[in-house]
């Protein structure tokens, strides 16, 4: 009894000993540390002079959150030469409206992102859900207009919509090692609303006979779906329009992910 009564007192001291003692913890070495924040660019938007960047925020291991500002500051019409051609524009009067208009825009889109496969995290396929917010505005654009006197003047016209809008895209991105990503936007229909206005400066006074003949050309435009109000004075035509409006998001942008 007295030897098992030892024994024991020996095993239990030798537990404790054991019990105390530091057990190393064994870390996988293929651990890699997850990107959670994306910075891009789009590539293939600015070959028509529309500056996109975009910030992209992992929140879980399918979900991250978006916001993307695009901007196109005034420019002359890209590919304006092509356009006259492409559409067989033959008027000279035509043609120089064309070279002579400039153009601007603004887009801001926040969206949210559903990852699949089986990297996630940013990574893989994605099916999005977002809205965004337009404002397109032209200038410049010097119509010339014959009076009922038979004198040649312009009408200096200049206009903006803003457009409210939603849809989805479905799309890719890519890690290109450590630090770089790759985002392909496949495919990205938007629908929405839009208002606007256009309007057009007399360079010299309107008649009765013309303002009546310039309403009712304005009038005769007929572009379905969609609300316009032609007012007229002396030296200014005015119009303003409401109806549907209508995108697709495509492209392809490159970043830094951290």
């Amino acid at each position: 009894m007295k030897k098992l009564l030892i024994l024991s007192l020996i095993i239990t001291n030798l537990l404790s000993v054991v019990s105390a003692q530091d057990v190393p913890v064994v870390v996988p070495s293929d651990t890699v540390k997850i990107s959670k924040n994306f910075i891009k660019f789009n590539v293939t938007s600015a070959l028509i002079k529309n500056y996109s960047l975009q910030y992209e925020r992992v929140m879980t291991r399918t979900v991250t959150l978006g916001l993307s500002v695009r901007l196109m500051p005034e420019t002359g019409i890209p590919y304006a030469d092509n356009l006259i051609r492409w559409f067989d524009v033959t008027e000279p009067d035509a043609q120089t409206v064309i070279n002579n208009t400039l153009i601007s825009n603004y887009a801001i889109t926040p969206e949210i992102r559903f990852y699949t496969g089986k990297k996630r995290y940013g990574n893989g396929f994605y099916f999005s859900l977002f809205y965004r917010y337009g404002h397109y505005a032209f200038n410049n654009a010097v119509v010339p207009y014959t009076t009922d006197l038979d004198e040649d003047i312009t009408l200096n016209s200049s206009g903006n919509v803003s457009s409210h809008t939603g849809g989805f895209m479905i799309g890719a991105q890519w890690a290109l090692g450590k630090h770089i990503c790759l985002d392909w936007w496949i495919l990205g229909p938007h629908f929405g609303i839009s208002s606007g206005e256009g309007i057009s400066l007399a360079s010299a006074p309107l008649s009765e006979v013309d303002m009546q003949d310039i309403e009712d050309t304005l009038n005769d435009i007929d572009i379905p779906m969609f609300d316009q109000t032609v007012s007229i004075a002396p030296d200014k035509v005015k119009m303003t329009f409401d109806g549907p409006w209508a995108g697709v998001r495509a492209g392809l942008s490159i970043g830094v992910k951290f």
